[in-house]
C-alpha cells in the first residue's frame, strides 16, 4: 500500500469513494464528492489516501495558508484501523507542507478518545474546545495543534 495524492484531474469515481469513506467514518457530516474535488482544486488544497485494490481504505484532507497546516478531515475504514495508516498520512501531509509552516491545527470530537489518543502520539496538543461545534449529536470540539 502507498499513500496517493489526490489530484484535481482525477476521475469522479475517486472523490465519490473518498466521500463514502468519510460519510461512513463520520455520518452525515461527512463530505460530499464535490467537497473533496474542490479541496484539490485549491492551490492549497491537499487530499491523500490509501487504497487497497479498488476500495480508499483511509484519507486525510487539509490546507495550507499564511505558515499554518489545516487537517480537516482523517477517516479510516475499520477494518483497517490501528495499522498505521492515519499516522503515516499525517506524516507525509507534513512533508508535503511549505517550509515556513510553523503549526498544524485540527479539531475533533470531544468523546473520540481513540483519534485524540492518535493525534497526541503525533505531537499535537489541546489547544482549546468549541462548544457544540459538532452536531447529529451534539458534542464540543477539542482543537488541537502541532508546532513545527
Amino acid at each position: 500500500m502507498e499513500i496517493m495524492k489526490v489530484s484535481a484531474g482525477a476521475d469522479i469515481e475517486i472523490f465519490e469513494k473518498l466521500s463514502g469513506l468519510d460519510k461512513k467514518c463520520v455520518g452525515n457530516e461527512g463530505w460530499s464528492a464535490d467537497s473533496f474535488r474542490s479541496e484539490v482544486q485549491k492551490d492549497n488544497g491537499i487530499v491523500l489516501c490509501f487504497t487497497d485494490g479498488n476500495n480508499i481504505i483511509a484519507l486525510l484532507s487539509g490546507y495550507f495558508a499564511e505558515g499554518e497546516g489545516d487537517i480537516t478531515s482523517v477517516a479510516v475504514d475499520e477494518n483497517f484501523r490501528r495499522k498505521g495508516l492515519a499516522q503515516k498520512l499525517i506524516e507525509e501531509f507534513i512533508k508535503i507542507l511549505p517550509e515556513n509552516t510553523e503549526s498544524i491545527f485540527l479539531e475533533v470530537r470531544e468523546n473520540n478518545t481513540p483519534a485524540i489518543n492518535l493525534y497526541k502520539k503525533c505531537g499535537f496538543e489541546k489547544l482549546s474546545v468549541r462548544k457544540n461545534f459538532y452536531s447529529n449529536p451534539c458534542e464540543n470540539a477539542v482543537v488541537m495543534v502541532k508546532n513545527l
